[in-house]
C-alpha cells in the first residue's frame, strides 16, 4: 500500500453490510451518489480553533447514533431560482471547486449556506449596502428558519424578502468526498469551512434531537479514539485532523486545499474489512496541487452527481446583480 494511503477499520453498520452483500460482490448502490454540502463552522478562542460540531442522538433504531458529523444538506433546485448573489460568480464558485458548471457549483454553496441556517442561525449573507448581516437585522428569524426547513420558503426567497443577498465567498471549501458505493445511501459531499461571523449570534436548532456544540478538533478526535469508526465518519475525521493543523481561523480560510474528490475504497485482509483512502493533497504538495482542468476532478459520466435541473427544467436563474 502506498505510504500516502490510509486505513481505518468500518464501522459496525458498513460491516453488516458488506457481509450481507459482498458475497453477491455487488455493491448496493453503486449508481449515481446525491450531491450534497456541509457547513464547518469556526471561531478562534484561547485554546486555538474552534468547530462546532453535532452529535446524533443515541435512540435505538438510529444508523448515526452517537456519531460526531457537520451540519449537511442534500442539493436543492431550489436554492438557485433567482438567487440575490454578491462577492463571486457562479464561474468563480466552480472555479473554487475544479468544476467545469458553474450552476453545479454554487448549489454546493448554496446548500451549505441552507445549512447553516437551518442548523446554526447563522445567514452567510449581505444587505445592500454591502454589510454582512447582523443578528439584529432578523428578529423575527426562528420563523423563516421554520418555514425553509418544512420547505415553505427557499433560500433566494428568503433572501430577497429581506432585500439580502447570499455571499458564497464567505465559504471555504476544504474537502470533497464520495464515500463508497456499498453504504445503502451514496453522496457527493463537499465540506465547506466558514467563519462565524462576529456580528451573529449562533442558535443551534436540531431536528433529530442530536447535540451540537465548540470543540476543538483535537477534542473531537479524542473523544473518537485514533481509529474508531463507529461514532465518527473517515471524511468527518480528516477534516478535524486539517482543521487541528492550523493556527487561527484566518489560516483555515487560508489555506490552499486539493478539491480533488476522495473516493474511499473497501478492502478486506487479516480477517477485518477497512476503508482505504488516499488523503487530499496539502499545500506543501506540488504534485497534489499541480493545476489540472476542472473535467479531470469531476466524476466520469456514470458516476457523476444528479444534475440540479431535469430535462424539462430550465437551468437557474441567479441574480448577479451584486456579484
Amino acid at each position: 500500500m502506498p505510504r500516502s494511503e490510509r486505513e481505518f477499520p468500518v464501522s459496525a453498520e458498513l460491516e453488516r453490510l458488506l457481509t450481507l452483500f459482498a458475497a453477491g460482490d455487488r455493491p448496493p448502490h453503486p449508481d449515481t451518489p446525491t450531491p450534497a454540502a456541509a457547513v464547518v463552522l469556526v471561531r478562534d478562542t484561547a485554546a486555538g480553533v474552534q468547530l462546532f460540531v453535532t452529535r446524533q442522538s443515541d435512540v435505538r433504531g438510529n444508523v448515526e447514533r452517537n456519531r460526531w458529523s457537520f451540519p449537511t444538506v442534500e442539493l436543492s433546485a431550489s436554492d438557485l431560482r433567482r438567487l440575490p448573489l454578491a462577492g463571486w460568480s457562479p464561474e468563480k464558485c466552480a472555479a473554487q471547486l475544479g468544476m467545469s458548471a458553474g450552476g453545479r457549483a454554487l448549489g454546493y454553496f448554496a446548500a451549505a449556506a441552507r445549512a447553516a441556517l437551518l442548523t446554526t442561525g447563522i445567514l452567510l449573507a449581505e444587505d445592500l449596502d454591502g454589510r454582512v448581516v447582523t443578528t439584529a437585522d432578523a428578529p423575527d428569524w426562528d420563523d423563516d428558519r421554520a418555514e425553509l426547513a418544512d420547505g415553505q420558503l427557499s433560500l433566494p426567497q428568503l433572501l430577497d424578502d429581506r432585500s439580502l443577498r447570499f455571499r458564497p465567498d464567505l465559504l471555504h471549501p476544504w474537502l470533497r468526498w464520495i464515500n463508497t458505493p456499498w453504504q445503502l445511501r451514496r453522496f457527493d459531499t463537499v465540506f465547506f469551512v466558514a467563519a462565524l461571523p462576529h456580528v451573529q449570534a449562533l442558535e443551534f436548532r436540531s431536528r433529530n434531537d442530536s447535540w451540537g456544540g465548540w470543540m476543538t478538533p483535537a477534542e473531537v478526535l479524542e473523544a473518537t479514539g485514533p481509529s474508531a469508526s463507529d461514532h465518527i465518519s473517515v471524511a468527518t475525521r480528516l477534516v478535524c485532523e486539517g482543521l487541528a493543523e492550523v493556527p487561527t481561523v484566518g489560516a483555515a480560510m487560508a489555506r490552499v486545499r486539493d478539491l480533488r474528490p476522495v473516493r474511499p475504497e473497501i478492502v478486506r485482509h487479516d480477517d477485518a474489512w477497512w476503508v482505504t483512502v488516499r488523503p487530499p493533497g496539502e499545500p506543501s504538495d506540488r504534485e497534489a496541487l499541480r493545476p489540472h482542468a476542472p473535467e479531470e476532478t469531476e466524476p466520469e459520466a456514470d458516476e457523476d452527481s444528479v444534475s440540479l435541473v431535469g430535462d424539462d427544467e430550465e437551468e437557474p436563474v441567479v441574480d448577479e446583480a451584486g456579484a
